[in-house]
C-alpha cells in the first residue's frame, strides 16, 4: 500500500536484456503520483458469470458492476469501459456498470471470455476482472476434410468440367442451413474453377470450357469458409497443384478460306495465314500436311509456311473437278502430338476454252418459195467453260464474200437467215466464214464455213445424186436475172388471190339466192328456182304428165326407193314389215285407181307432176287423172 506521508512520486524504470545479456540504457518509463486520502474500488469485482447463449438476447444485462469512491472531496462521478480476452465484440457497458449483451450470445463462439472493467472518476483509474462461461452455444460449421490444408495435384490435360476436390461440411446443429464461399489465389484464375454446392458432398471442378495451363501457372491457394447465419467456420484451405503435360498443337482458327483460279500445277501459292500454338511454349517445332481425302491428293502444302499449291493440273470445266473443295489439315508437334483444322478453297473458272462448232463446214439451202426472212439452218456451238467465259454470240467473220449481207444474215444465236433474192440467180453459191465469240476475257473464238446456196426448187418429184465438195477458199458468185418470183411478184400474187376469194364468196351468194328466193338480185322470183326450198303447194294446180304405168314397174319402183310424201294430210299409218326390198302400203284416195278395183291406187312416188304456180297456170286446161 502506497503511504503518502512517506513518498508521494514515483519513477518506474525499464532495462530491456537479450540472450547475450545485453543491458540498454534505463530510460525513465512511468511516473506514478500518489494522492493523499483518495481510493476507488469495485465492490464486486473480480468475479465470475454463466450465461445461456442461446438465451441471451441482445441488450440483455449480463452482469452489473459495482464500484465506489471514498475521496468525498473530489467525488466527480465513475465512468466505467471495457475490454476482452480474446477480443470479442459480444458485450457492452453503459455508464451505471451494466455490461450489456451487444448482440445475441448465441453469435458468439468462443467460451469463456475474459471482461477487463476499467472504473475511474476523472483522477483515479482502478481495473478489475469479470469471466462469463457461456452454455448451450452455437456450434460452429466446418469443413472437416479440409482441416489439415490437404494438397491435391492435377493434370494440366484434365478435362474442363472435371472433378478437382469434393468438401465435406459438418455442422452440430442440424437444423442449420450452410453457406459456403470460396477466394482463388491468384484472384486473376477466379474463372477457372467452379464450386458446385448443389450436390451432397460439395464438388470442386473445373469450370466448363475452361483448362490448365501449367506454362501460366503451376500453383493456386483456395480457400473456403463455411457459415450457418449465426457463426463461420473457417478459412478452410485447398492448395491445387498443376502438373505439366506434353500438349499438342492448335491452330488459330477451326476453318479457314481461301479463293483462287483454276490453273496448271505450281501455278498458284495461297497463304491460309495459319497461326499455330503449343502449349509447351512458344518456340516448340512442327510441321503441317494436309490429311487424306477429299481430293487433298490434288494439292500440296508447305510443311514449314503452310503454302497451298496445285500438285496437278486443276481444271473444273465439264465439272472435270470440283469448284469448292473441303480439306482437313494437321500440325504436329515434336512429340506426335497433333492438332486439326479445316481449309475451305473456292476455285473460279477462267476463260482457257474457245467455243467449238460441230462442224467445220454448214450448208443451207434456199429457193424461189423461201420467205424473206427465214431461217434456212441453224449451226451448233458449245463452249466448255462455265459461267460469262461459257456465253457467246455469233457473227459474219472478216473473210464473208462482199455481197453475203446482202441475201443472208447470222443471228447471235448462230443461225442463218435469208434476206433478199432481188438479182440472185439460181444455183448461186455465197460462202462465208461464221464466228461465235464468247464474252470472257480475253475474249475467245470459234470459227466455222457457212455455204449458203440460191437453188430452183422442182415441182416433180425426181431421183437425184448429188455430190458436194467442200472449199476453204473465199467463194466467187455469179449474180444474173432471176428467173424465179421477184418480189413484186409475190405482191401481185397475193392481191390477185384476195381478189378472187371476193369474186367466189359473191358468186356462191348469188347461186344460193337464186335457189332459195328464186331470182339472182332483180326483184322478181323464178318459180323453176324453188327446188331447194320446202314451200306450201295447196294452191297450186297438178296436172299428170306421164302415163299409168303398170302395176309390175309400179312395184319394182317401190323395191328401189322410198320416199316419205308428207304434204297430204290424207296419209294413215299403216302395219309395215320392214325389209331390204319392202315397204309399207299407202292408200292416197285422190290418185286414180290403176286396173281393177283389187289394184292399189296410184302414190305420188309413181306418177309424175309438175307443180305450177298460180301465176303461171290461167289459161292451163283443168289436170285430170
Amino acid at each position: 500500500m502506497f503511504n503518502f506521508d512517506i513518498e508521494q512520486t514515483f519513477d518506474v524504470f525499464v532495462a530491456c536484456t537479450d540472450a547475450r545479456n545485453t543491458v540498454t540504457n534505463p530510460i525513465p518509463y512511468l511516473r506514478v503520483d500518489i494522492i493523499d486520502n483518495d481510493k476507488v474500488e469495485f465492490t464486486n469485482l473480480p468475479d465470475t458469470v454463466s450465461k445461456d447463449a442461446t438465451a441471451t438476447l441482445q441488450n440483455d444485462i449480463v452482469y452489473t458492476v459495482q464500484a465506489q469512491n471514498e475521496l468525498t472531496t473530489n467525488d466527480n462521478g465513475l465512468s466505467f469501459s471495457i475490454s476482452t480476452v480474446p477480443a470479442s465484440s459480444s458485450f457492452d457497458i453503459d455508464g451505471n456498470g451494466n455490461i450489456l449483451a451487444a448482440r445475441n450470445l448465441v453469435l458468439e463462439n468462443t467460451t469463456p471470455i475474459t471482461i477487463y472493467v476499467t472504473v475511474t472518476d476523472g483522477v483515479i483509474w482502478v481495473k478489475e476482472t469479470l469471466r462469463v462461461d457461456l452454455t448451450n452455444m452455437n456450434n460452429i460449421p466446418e469443413i472437416t476434410n479440409l482441416k489439415n490444408s490437404p494438397s491435391v495435384h492435377m493434370s494440366e490435360l484434365l478435362a474442363s468440367n472435371s472433378l478437382i476436390y469434393s468438401l465435406t461440411g459438418s455442422d452440430g446443429d442440424a437444423s442449420d442451413t450452410l453457406t459456403y464461399s470460396m477466394n482463388i489465389d491468384p484472384v486473376t484464375d477466379t474463372a477457372l474453377f467452379e464450386l458446385d454446392t448443389g450436390v451432397s458432398p460439395l464438388q470442386l471442378r473445373l469450370a466448363p470450357g475452361k483448362m490448365f495451363d501449367y506454362e501460366k501457372t503451376q500453383y493456386y491457394n483456395i480457400t473456403f469458409t463455411v457459415t450457418d447465419s449465426k457463426a463461420t467456420g473457417g478459412p478452410f484451405i485447398l492448395n491445387v497443384h498443376v502438373l505439366n503435360e506434353n500438349e499438342p498443337c492448335f491452330f488459330d482458327k477451326s476453318t479457314y478460306s481461301l479463293s483462287t483460279n483454276e490453273g496448271a500445277a505450281s501455278s498458284i501459292s495461297l497463304n491460309p495465314g495459319f497461326i499455330i500454338r503449343d502449349g509447351d511454349g512458344v518456340n516448340q517445332a512442327y510441321s503441317l500436311s494436309f490429311l487424306n481425302g477429299n481430293g487433298s491428293e490434288r494439292f500440296t502444302m508447305d510443311a514449314s509456311s503452310g503454302l497451298i499449291s496445285y500438285a496437278t493440273d486443276y481444271d473444273i470445266d465439264n465439272n472435270a473437278m470440283p469448284s469448292t473443295v473441303y480439306l482437313n489439315v494437321k500440325c504436329q508437334d515434336a512429340t506426335g502430338e497433333t492438332g486439326n483444322a479445316s481449309v475451305i478453297i473456292y476455285i473460279h473458272d477462267i476463260n482457257d476454252n474457245s467455243p467449238e462448232f460441230g462442224s467445220g463446214d454448214y450448208s443451207f439451202f434456199a429457193d424461189q418459195f423461201t420467205g424473206v426472212g427465214s431461217l434456212i439452218g441453224t449451226t451448233t456451238a458449245t463452249d466448255i467453260d462455265s459461267g460469262t467465259n461459257a456465253q457467246f454470240t455469233c457473227s459474219y467473220g472478216s473473210t464473208q464474200n462482199a455481197i453475203a449481207n446482202t441475201y443472208f444474215t447470222v443471228g447471235s444465236d448462230c443461225s442463218v437467215f435469208f434476206t433478199s433474192r432481188t438479182s440472185l440467180a439460181y444455183d448461186t453459191v455465197i460462202r462465208f466464214t461464221l464466228l461465235a465469240i464468247d464474252k470472257g476475257t480475253p475474249a475467245k473464238t470459234g470459227t466455222t464455213f457457212v455455204n449458203a446456196i440460191y437453188r430452183e426448187a422442182s415441182t416433180t418429184t425426181i431421183s437425184t445424186s448429188t455430190t458436194t465438195t467442200s472449199t476453204t477458199s473465199t467463194t466467187t458468185t455469179t449474180v444474173a436475172p432471176s428467173t424465179g418470183l421477184e418480189d413484186g411478184s409475190i405482191a401481185a400474187i397475193v392481191i390477185g388471190s384476195l381478189v378472187g376469194a371476193v369474186l367466189l364468196g359473191l358468186l356462191l351468194y348469188m347461186l344460193f339466192r337464186w335457189c332459195y328466193t328464186g331470182f339472182c338480185c332483180g326483184p322478181d322470183p323464178c318459180d323453176f328456182a324453188r327446188c331447194c326450198q320446202r314451200g306450201d303447194y295447196s294452191n297450186y294446180q297438178r296436172r299428170q304428165i306421164t302415163p299409168i304405168r303398170s302395176r309390175q314397174r309400179i312395184e319394182d319402183r317401190r323395191r328401189d326407193s322410198y320416199e316419205l310424201d308428207s304434204d297430204y294430210g290424207s296419209l294413215k299409218n299403216q302395219d309395215m314389215r320392214h325389209s331390204r326390198f319392202s315397204r309399207p302400203e299407202r292408200n292416197y284416195p285422190d290418185f286414180p285407181q290403176v286396173g281393177e278395183p283389187q289394184f292399189p291406187r296410184l302414190s305420188p312416188s309413181d306418177a309424175r307432176v309438175e307443180m305450177i304456180s298460180p301465176k303461171y297456170a290461167r289459161g292451163l286446161p283443168a289436170i285430170r287423172y
